[in-house]
C-alpha cells in the first residue's frame, strides 16, 4: 500500500511518485528541487532521508508542461492515485479516503497489480444501521476485521492512458459508474473520475469564461459550420468555445458558440445573410446565475 504523508495540511510525495507523475527520473527531481521548481521537505538525517515532494508544486509543474492541452485520458487523470491492499482493513481504507478527500479506492496487490475497486457507497454499505443496539465502541472493533477483499468489485473496469476523455466518459455511463482506473499491463498508473469528466466539459464548452453564447439551429449540409464562424469572425469576435449536437434525423445540427468581442448586430446581420438558420439566440456571461434557495 502506497504510504501517504499529510504535513501542514498538504499532502506531499516521495520521490519516486513524483518522478512517475511527471514522467522524469529521481535525478531530475532532485534538480528541479535544487533549482527551487519544487518545493519539497526533507525526511528523515540530512543524508540518508527522502525528499517528499509537495503534490500541489507536481500539479503546477504538471500544468506548466501543458498536461491540459489534449483531450487524451493520460492528460486528465489523476496519476499515482491513493491505493489500499486486499487486507487493508475498513477503518484503514476509511481514513484514507476522508484524509485525501476521494471517493474511489483502487486495491493493489503486491504487484501494483490492479486487483479490485472500493467505492465510498461501498464503505457506507458495509457500515452497521444507524439504529443498531451496537456501542461505538463495538462498531468500530467489528469494522477493523472488515478488509478490502471482502468489500472491493472485482473484476474491476479499466481503460489504457490512450483512451479519448469522450469515449472514457462514454465508458462511465454505459457502465454507470463513477470513475475509471488506469493500468499499462495490468498495472495501475493513474484513475479518472466522473469529477475530472465534468471538469474538461466546463473547459471545453467555456464555462466561467467571459463572453456571449450563441445558441442556433442549421441545416446539416456541407459549410454551414464553415460560414457560422467566419460570420462571427468577421464580426470582429473570438472565438471561446464551439460545441455541436445533431438530431435524431441528422437533418439539422445546433451549435453553441462562446464570443468574445465582437458585434452582436454584425454577427446577427450575417447569419441572417446566410440563410437557413433558426432559433438564434444571444446569452451574455452575467445571464446565468447561481441561484439560492432557502
Amino acid at each position: 500500500m502506497r504510504k501517504v504523508y499529510i504535513m501542514d495540511d498538504q499532502i506531499w510525495k516521495t520521490s519516486k511518485e513524483a518522478a512517475e507523475i511527471l514522467g522524469v527520473s529521481t535525478a531530475r527531481i532532485r534538480q528541479l528541487v535544487a533549482e527551487k521548481n519544487l518545493e519539497a521537505k526533507k525526511l528523515g538525517g540530512k543524508y540518508r532521508g527522502q525528499w517528499l515532494i509537495n503534490s500541489n508544486s507536481i500539479e503546477s509543474r504538471l500544468q506548466k508542461k501543458g498536461r491540459d492541452s489534449n483531450m487524451r485520458v493520460k492528460n486528465r487523470m489523476t496519476r499515482a492515485p491513493i491505493t489500499a491492499s486486499p487486507k487493508t482493513t475498513f477503518n484503514e481504507a476509511l481514513k484514507l479516503m476522508d484524509n485525501n478527500s476521494i471517493n474511489h479506492l483502487p486495491i493493489v496487490n503486491k504487484k501494483s497489480e490492479l486487483v479490485g475497486l472500493v467505492t465510498h457507497s461501498d464503505m457506507l454499505g458495509a457500515e452497521p444501521s444507524r439504529v443498531s443496539t451496537l456501542s461505538i465502541y463495538e462498531i468500530a472493533a467489528l469494522l477493523d476485521k472488515v478488509t478490502m477483499n471482502q468489500l472491493m468489485s472485482s473484476p474491476v473496469l479499466a481503460i489504457n492512458e490512450d483512451c479519448s476523455i469522450s469515449e472514457a466518459a462514454h465508458f462511465m455511463v454505459e457502465s454507470d459508474i463513477g470513475c475509471l482506473p488506469v493500468t499499462n499491463d495490468n498495472k495501475l498508473i493513474g484513475i479518472i473520475t466522473d469529477n475530472d469528466i465534468f471538469k474538461t466539459f466546463i473547459e471545453v464548452t467555456g464555462g466561467g469564461e467571459s463572453g456571449t453564447r450563441i445558441e442556433a439551429r442549421l441545416p446539416n449540409i456541407k459549410g454551414q459550420l464553415a460560414d457560422f464562424t467566419r460570420v462571427v469572425a468577421d464580426a470582429g469576435s473570438w472565438i471561446v468555445s464551439l460545441t455541436l449536437a445533431y438530431e435524431e434525423s441528422g437533418e439539422f445540427f445546433y451549435i453553441d458558440m462562446k464570443e468574445r468581442g465582437g458585434d452582436e448586430n454584425k454577427i446577427r446581420s450575417g447569419l441572417e445573410k446566410m440563410g437557413g438558420v433558426e432559433n438564434i439566440q444571444f446569452n451574455p456571461f452575467n445571464s446565468n446565475q447561481l441561484l439560492k434557495i432557502g
